[in-house]
């Protein structure tokens, strides 16, 4: 008995300790909540949370970022990881509630990346893929898609050729130039060939570029490289809005300086002198111009100031994303409005979008994206004579600064030329051009998943994806007649029409419409079976689009706005026009992906393709690819010689694709209506029907055979990675045209194709990327591309009677061609000694030119020569530097290219002189870049950087040459984002998760040879309208 009461007070006992010490630490027990951020500010969703040393107590964040975690001990730290990010450990120290920041580990291996029909993880990719997040994109506000690529992929040229509202000529480059014209990239919006610039940038979650054989899935489109956008879609959780809004000011980048009317008229004197002739302006015309009499024509004006203006652009956008288990949606709203530097030019873009996930049952899966959008585009009408463009700097520069824009009345115009010239009436009164677009785009995907039926079937999915698109533009134009007051050359006055059209002008409607229909099954198969992975896809895919066009002109109106043709008093000789189109395309493809043990990586893909621009026996072309990759860091000898590094993988690739952007139907016998007189017995027929002599049933694409040798490795605990690639292609067959001449009976003139030109193309790629947390308050990274692409032409059809060098082979595509300047002309012994000059009177102080095949003439047929790279930049190279300090942030983008040039000269090469007015001061009869002045050759400054003053055009100076070319390399500050989070107490009790406000800028420093062109401009032949410096206010917000 006393036993057994002794053991009770002992279990007793016992007890009571127990209950203590859970007491006591139920005591020091406490729940944590926080939130989880990306660098941007955004929530992560899933992001897993656990306590150090505790592993199984643990949490993921929901869809607004937040957790709570019962931990054990105030002190403790807790352990934060999540795909694509650096794993942090935070300690406690006795906080309920925290707020922690992950940042990107610098290549995630288990990063998804979008691929040709599909997805796979980084670490397994086998081929030159490159990809871009939407919040690597948007760090500043950016009107079209090209521009938000620039400096952001190793290997992709991005050239802005204008700062026109809506149409700034940008150009996009994949590994350099593969054919002599069409080298444009194929782009795949959410799984559909589409325009790249109008689809709204806010809507983008992430772009891949596809660089070698990855590429040749697909097929006959795909030699230039692809690349692939794919649009938002919605989460789980409850509706997310977001707003963005920006609102930027533009400037012109780069314009000349003009001479003021003072210094205008005493070179213009000096110029004259200089050409043996009298000085034109005396010294009674200076006082009058000097003097601003109101009630004179004669007066000082800076015909820049006059046309352009600084620009206004408002960007707007809303978005909602959000869902169920079941059902996942995102949708947007975007606005843009863009004034144009010059003035009278705009851009208005209307963008929607609503993609929509439904699981409609357990293994059944409907996937549908809507988009649409509208542009509405304003520029001038016809511009001075009978131009068909308005070329705002060249206008400028032809109008003299000693008039005033306006005169009894009417704009004045000085007579250059034959032609009036007032570039600020052709800005206000030459009429309108508008254009009105909309675009409706519709995918939808059902797809259906076998897993769950059989253990047969796990990894087996099918399903059926078709695409609809409709487009509908409708253009009008009113080229209105208009009257100046003019004075010319010999100070005559008096009233002169200027539009070029016969009173009462002329009113053009036109209007195209066009869909696009599209229809893929595909059979879509991954599964692993112990150390193997193996994953497959297979489709048919086919492609049918119809474009349809019309335009009508008439001429006589009296109203200043017509409203429709009918109101048109007369017809012009081709009154209407049309046209009417069908194309179509099919094919079959498929890949097959196979990974042994997560290091040994294998991929075959072909496309099968048949294309409507060839004849029936030509139609059809197999383009396949193939490409292995070995993970070296997962080899137990390799982590043991070189535990630093992380992951290194090596692969090669190996793919051929096609080309079909030709003309096409050329294998069919065509007719066209000739306006060339036809000569029958005595008779001569004015207009008639021709046919083609010829037609070509053999021609097919051209085929680009690509080889890719690369290397990926991440190092120093995932903070940096390194990507470079070595690369070789060939295109064979591509289609040229040799012109031919035949009888007239026939036709006359016809050019006759063939699969004949062959070219080249290498290089290497480098991509580093380096990220890293100083402490808990800073973190950084830093992403740098270079890229190298050169070009050869291999073999080239030549023309008879062309020039000696439109047949060089060995040297670049786009290489430069002309006369090779040897300086100046010091002294009479040399003009003595001379060649004889390719057109004009020489004197001292105008070019000399080298003649190369000696024989005692310049000509263009020998003595053109390369003088310089082409537009197109053989080298590029990036850094973009990202700087995070609490809630401050810090983004900017240095972009530079090398090796490339451009010429003030014009471009032809057709034998004519090239006189631009950045080479001949006051050769087109208006006013002068200073520099022509300040550098100009005399007597007394012979060292001279240009050639002697002249008021003649089209002279021995003005041929192409390499004297005009200018070294087009800079190094340019693109983008800079400044910007703030507003903190959480701020924003505990308002409705909003998220606030940002941000200072931005683009263009903002460029450091290049020559200052008063931006290095990016194509020829300033034709004019150009000026690219553009922004800066810009905005607005994030999300609740």
């Amino acid at each position: 008995m006393k036993k057994q009461v002794k053991w009770s007070i002992r279990l007793l006992a016992l007890l009571i300790c127990s209950f203590s010490a859970l007491g006591i630490q139920a005591q020091n027990t406490i729940n944590v909540k926080g939130t989880v951020y990306d660098s941007n500010k955004e929530p992560l969703i899933g992001a897993n949370v656990s306590q150090k040393g505790n592993s199984s107590n643990g949490t993921i964040t929901n869809i607004d970022g937040q957790f709570i975690l019962n931990v054990s001990d105030p002190n403790s730290t807790l352990v934060f990881s999540f795909i694509g990010y650096q794993t942090q450990e935070v300690a406690l120290q006795g906080r309920s509630e925290i707020r922690v920041t992950l940042i990107e580990d610098s290549k995630a291996l288990d990063e998804v990346v979008v691929v040709g029909y599909g997805t796979q993880k980084r670490g397994h990719l086998t081929g030159s893929v490159s990809s871009v997040s939407a919040k690597e994109l948007l760090k500043a506000p950016m009107q079209n898609v090209s521009n938000l690529l620039t400096g952001k992929v190793s290997g992709l040229t991005s050239i802005q050729s204008s700062g026109k509202p809506g149409a700034d000529g940008t150009a996009l480059y994949v590994r350099g130039m593969n054919a002599f014209s069409d080298n444009a990239p194929m782009v795949i919006v959410d799984g559909v060939p589409r325009p790249i610039d109008y689809v709204n940038p806010n809507d983008i979650e992430s772009i891949s570029v596809l660089k070698d054989a990855s590429a040749a899935i697909y097929g006959v489109q795909g030699a230039n490289g692809v690349i692939l956008i794919t649009t938002k879609s919605g989460g789980d959780g409850p509706a997310k809005i977001a707003y963005d809004a920006s609102f930027t000011m533009t400037q012109n980048t780069a314009m000349p300086e003009f001479l003021n009317a003072r210094d205008y008229m005493y070179w213009h004197n000096k110029a004259r002198e200089m050409d043996g002739l009298t000085p034109l302006w005396t010294a009674d015309i200076q006082n009058k111009v000097l003097s601003n009499d109101p009630n004179s024509i004669w007066g000082e004006t800076d015909w820049l100031d006059k046309i352009f203006r600084t620009g206004l652009t408002q960007q707007h956008n809303v978005s909602a994303s959000g869902g169920t288990e079941k059902t996942k949606y995102f949708a947007s709203l975007g606005y843009m409005d863009q004034e144009g530097t010059l003035k009278n030019t705009s851009f208005t873009r209307y963008n929607i979008r609503a993609n929509l996930d439904i699981q409609v049952a357990k293994n059944l899966k409907f996937t549908t994206n809507i988009s649409g959008y509208r542009l509405d585009r304003d520029w001038p009408g016809t511009a001075i004579g009978n131009q068909a463009e308005f070329d705002p700097v060249r206008q400028a520069i032809n109008s003299v600064p000693v008039i005033k824009s306006e005169y009894n009345g009417l704009p004045t115009a000085w007579m250059g030329g034959s032609y009036y010239v007032n570039g600020y009436a052709a800005l206000t009164e030459s009429g309108y051009k508008r254009q009105t677009r909309w675009v409706l785009d519709s995918n939808y995907k059902l797809e259906y998943n076998f897993s769950g039926l059989t253990n047969a079937l796990k990894g087996l999915k099918a399903s059926v994806f078709a695409a609809y698109n409709y487009s509908n533009s409708a253009d009008s134009g009113y080229d209105r007649y208009y009257q100046v007051y003019y004075i010319n050359k010999t100070f005559d006055e008096g009233v002169a029409g200027a539009s070029g059209f016969t009173e009462g002008g002329g009113y053009t409607k036109s209007a195209s419409w066009g869909d696009t229909w599209l229809f893929r099954p595909q059979v879509d198969y991954s599964r692993d079976f112990d150390k193997h992975h193996v994953s497959a896809l297979f489709f048919y895919e086919a492609q049918k689009n119809s474009t349809n066009t019309m335009t009508g002109t008439k001429l006589g109106y009296y109203s200043d706005d017509p409203v429709d043709l009918t109101l048109g008093t007369t017809f012009p000789e081709t009154p209407v026009t049309g046209s009417h189109s069908y194309t179509g395309q099919a094919s079959w493809a498929g890949r097959l992906n196979y990974a042994y043990n997560q290091k040994y990586l294998a991929e075959f893909a072909f496309r099968y393709d048949g294309s409507y621009v060839f004849a029936p026996e030509n139609r059809w072309g197999f383009f396949p690819s193939v490409s292995v990759g070995w993970i070296m860091s997962e080899e137990n000898f390799f982590k043991k010689a070189l535990p630093f590094i992380d992951f290194f993988k090596v692969r090669a690739s190996y793919g051929e694709s096609g080309n079909d952007n030709v003309t096409p139907y050329l294998y069919n016998s065509t007719f066209a209506v000739a306006n060339n007189s036809m000569v029958l017995g005595n008779s001569a027929i004015a207009q008639f029907y021709s046919k083609n002599p010829y037609i070509y049933r053999n021609l097919t694409w051209s085929t680009t055979k690509s080889y890719n040798l690369g290397i990926d490795f991440n190092l120093l605990n995932q903070k940096l990675a390194v990507e470079f690639d070595v690369f070789y292609q060939l295109t064979e067959d591509i289609l040229e045209s040799k012109s031919g001449s035949y009888p007239t009976s026939l036709g006359g003139y016809y050019p006759s194709y063939q699969n004949s030109g062959k070219v080249d193309n290498r290089g290497f790629e480098l991509t580093l990327i380096h990220n890293n947390r100083i402490n808990k308050d800073w973190n950084y990274k830093l992403t740098g591309n270079f890229s190298f692409a050169r070009n050869r032409v291999l073999e080239k059809a030549v023309t008879d009677n062309y020039p000696n060098y439109r047949g060089v082979l060995g040297q670049s595509m786009n290489a430069r061609y002309g006369y090779q300047a040897l300086g100046l002309f010091q002294s009479k012994e040399e003009l003595e000694n001379y060649p004889a000059a390719p057109s004009g009177t020489i004197n001292l102080g105008d070019l000399k030119y080298r003649d190369v095949n000696g024989d005692g003439i310049i000509n263009q047929q020998y003595d053109y020569v390369k003088i310089g790279y082409g537009g197109v930049p053989e080298i590029n190279f990036s850094l973009n530097m990202e700087l995070n300090y609490k809630n401050f942030y810090m983004n900017m983008l240095w972009q530079g290219v090398t090796h490339c040039d451009y010429e003030l000269s014009g471009v032809y090469d057709t034998g004519v002189t090239a006189a631009t007015s950045y080479t001949s001061p006051f050769g087109t009869g208006g006013n002068s870049p200073s520099y022509l002045i300040e550098g100009a050759w005399t007597p007394e400054n012979t060292n001279a950087k240009y050639p002697r003053l002249t008021t003649i055009p089209n002279g021995n100076n003005a041929w192409r040459s390499s004297w005009w070319v200018v070294n087009g390399e800079y190094l340019r500050l693109k983008n800079m984002n400044i910007g703030y989070y507003l903190p959480d107490y701020l924003l505990k009790k308002t409705p909003f998760t998220r606030v940002n406000i941000y200072l931005a800028g683009t263009n903002l420093l460029t450091l290049s040879h020559f200052k008063y062109v931006d290095p990016e401009s194509p020829s300033v032949s034709n004019g150009y309208y000026p690219q553009q410096r922004t800066f810009s206010l905005g607005l994030n917000v999300t609740f």
